[in-house]
């Protein structure tokens, strides 16, 4: 007697064009996993050339943060690094004050400290974007074909709706600390629909912004600050953040006086609110005392 041999069960039509179907849905699961891949971010590095030093370590710095828990308002304390953030449900962020971490502008603030010593852009995005500390400034009009590496990209539809800032790698790459229960990663620069502009804090020399011929001098101060025109008048005419602060000379104007502490000296400076060029009292440096005036190297500041 012949050996029987099971032959498999004959599919009906419907069967076999399901099977088809199938088939090709695989294959495009396979092409557009394919395709992820090949538009993966890349490792966080300096990603192109051409930028000052000061600003490639901050990139490398950044890349250093990789990993760290987003938390909002974290790295806003009185020295830049990582804190405890705000709970605030209405902004997404209802656990953040328990998670220890930074958030988009504590990120760029802790990234530069890192990188050059100085606390030289604290506050948040729109505070940041106003910096006078930038040498340089950019739009949405421009493009990206103008960024460095190190560039502080802004986001937002206008200035007062600022919400986010990243640092730029080059290549369309920013290192951000995206939301709440994220962390800092790499991503596209393209990935955000309303890239606002940048600011430049070293020029492509790496020089710091200083005058022409000019020098400056880095000074603490122990509170926000109100700046003026000129050492005798009082009408206010924007902000010096609190924290590391450059100045340029020192003149001698009206006193500032709170109990027993005084100061006559003014300090010449670009403030954080307003226009460049403006004088803030010596009554706020964090330390040295009653008309004194010096770095924090303990120089003394110069006649302007």
């Amino acid at each position: 007697m012949p050996t029987r041999v099971d032959l498999p069960p004959r599919r009906s039509l419907p069967a076999l064009r399901f099977a088809a179907l199938l088939a090709m849905l695989a294959s495009v699961i396979v092409f557009f996993s394919g395709a992820s891949e090949a538009r993966a971010a890349p490792a966080c590095a300096v990603l192109s050339s051409g930028a000052a030093p000061q600003a490639n370590s901050a990139v490398n710095a950044a890349c250093g943060l990789i990993g760290t828990p987003y938390s909002w308002g974290g790295g806003h304390g009185g020295q830049p690094g990582l804190t405890y953030g705000i709970c605030d449900p209405s902004n997404g962020a209802p656990n953040d004050c328990h998670v220890r971490g930074l958030d988009c502008s504590g990120m760029v603030r802790y990234a530069y400290y890192l990188a050059v010593g100085t606390d030289v852009i604290n506050g948040v995005t729109r505070t940041q974007w106003t910096s006078s500390r930038a040498v340089a400034r950019f739009y949405r009009s421009d493009g990206t074909a103008p960024l460095l590496p190190g560039d502080l990209v802004f986001f937002g539809n206008t200035p007062s709706t600022i919400h986010h800032v990243a640092v730029y790698l080059g290549q369309g790459y920013i290192a951000e600390a995206p939301y709440s229960g994220g962390h800092v990663q790499v991503s596209a620069l393209s990935s955000h629909g309303d890239y606002y502009g940048a600011i430049r804090l070293y020029g492509p020399g790496g020089g710091s912004p200083e005058p022409p011929g000019g020098s400056v001098y880095w000074v603490d101060t122990f509170t926000d600050a109100p700046v003026y025109g000129s050492p005798t008048r009082t009408s206010s005419t924007g902000t010096l953040r609190k924290g590391t602060n450059y100045v340029f000379c020192k003149a001698w104007g009206r006193e500032v006086r709170s109990g027993g502490s005084f100061n006559h000296w003014w300090l010449k400076t670009d403030p954080d609110v307003g226009p460049a060029g403006q004088w803030v009292s010596a009554y706020y440096l964090s330390r040295w005392g009653n008309d004194v005036a010096k770095d924090n190297n303990g120089a003394v500041i110069p006649d302007c």
